[in-house]
């Protein structure tokens, strides 16, 4: 009975019933998933096993095929393993199929690295990071901490972007731990983060004043009796509460600026200046005259993160890929050349 298990479970008839029976099943789930994207909409935007705990028991009449198609595609790698388990005793008398089975275990690893990262890892989307700002990565990865250097968008004739290249620095704990400029299909990754472009925004992050003045967070003014007015912030939306300052709404409303005045012979001053409003008192007396003109905008980087524990296993499983395809190749080409290949009519 035993042998008679393991034969049907190294058998290549049960590998084509299971491939088929996944492909089927697959190729009508498909106009489920158009049908009702309220229920399968969200798959790109987490984890597999994410979407199981919100989306796929909530469900089974909509939902069922898909659980089903997961667990054939489990006795399909269960399948592969055999196979690979009964060649591997015999590799002595059979190296020359090492290519094929290179292949298999390259499968083998890859079914075990996607559910490593949909069991336990994580995808996290719409990440708004501006130049120069630093995102902390604690809800995804604890330690960790993302810096934009820079940012260069790329747009075809007709105003869509062809590309998003943004250079990024990654730190953990303080420390600098990876560097590099990510683009389309090109992430960077570190451990088992795996950091893509998503999309990007326009942000205002300053304004225009006349007189050809600019004003970011950072920006200094100076007059010529030597007083110095420094941007140290600035908010598209502030809320005034018992004549407090707070956050708004990320959209330009009721923008306001931090500044700090420093004139020869005077304290320093600190305090806001909120656009809709006169200049405070202190800047007028020191000579500034800021009108509004226009916002200043900047393009904004909005970054997809993931953490994928089997990214790395999911590397070596492409390498064995590779060779074994590599190694198939030389495999079939020196049967041909040794006569030893069937007929082809």
């Amino acid at each position: 009975m035993l042998q008679r298990i393991w034969k049907l479970l190294c058998s290549l008839k049960l590998t084509i019933i299971l491939a088929s029976a996944a492909t089927a099943l697959t190729i009508v789930g498909s106009v489920v998933m158009i049908r009702y994207p309220k229920t399968f909409g969200m798959l790109d935007e987490m984890t597999l096993g994410a979407w199981f705990s919100r989306f796929g028991h909530s469900n089974y009449a909509l939902t069922g095929w898909f659980w089903v198609v997961c667990l054939l595609f489990i006795l399909l790698g269960i399948n592969t393993l055999c196979c690979f388990l009964d060649w591997l005793p015999k590799v002595r008398y059979r190296w020359r199929k090492s290519g094929e089975y290179l292949i298999h275990l390259s499968f083998i690893l890859l079914l075990i690295a996607f559910i490593w990262g949909s069991a336990s890892g994580d995808r996290s989307e719409g990440h708004r990071l501006p130049v120069g700002a630093t995102l902390d990565l604690a809800e995804i990865a604890p330690g960790y901490q993302l810096k934009l250097v820079s940012f260069d968008p790329t747009f075809s004739a007709e105003g869509r972007p062809n590309d998003l290249p943004s250079t990024l620095v990654l730190f953990k704990n303080g420390n600098r731990v990876k560097e590099g400029t990510i683009r389309l299909n090109h992430p960077l990754t570190y451990a088992d983060l795996v950091i893509l472009p998503g999309s990007l925004a326009q942000q205002v992050d300053g304004f225009r004043f006349s007189g050809a003045v600019e004003l970011r967070p950072g920006s200094i003014v100076r007059q010529a009796d030597g007083s110095a007015l420094r941007v140290i912030s600035f908010l598209p939306d502030v809320m005034l509460r018992n004549g407090r300052v707070f956050p708004g709404a990320t959209e330009l409303n009721n923008p306001a600026f931090e500044l700090e005045l420093i004139a020869p012979g005077q304290e320093p001053w600190r305090g806001w200046y909120l656009l809709r409003q006169p200049l405070p008192a202190p800047l007028a007396a020191a000579g500034f005259a800021l009108q509004p003109i226009e916002p200043l905008v900047t393009w904004v980087s909005i970054l997809t993160i993931n953490r994928d524990p089997g990214a790395d296993l999911a590397l070596l499983a492409a390498w064995c890929m590779a060779i074994g395809v590599l190694f198939a190749l030389i495999s079939f080409y020196d049967k041909r050349q040794r006569g030893d290949a069937p007929d082809i009519i």
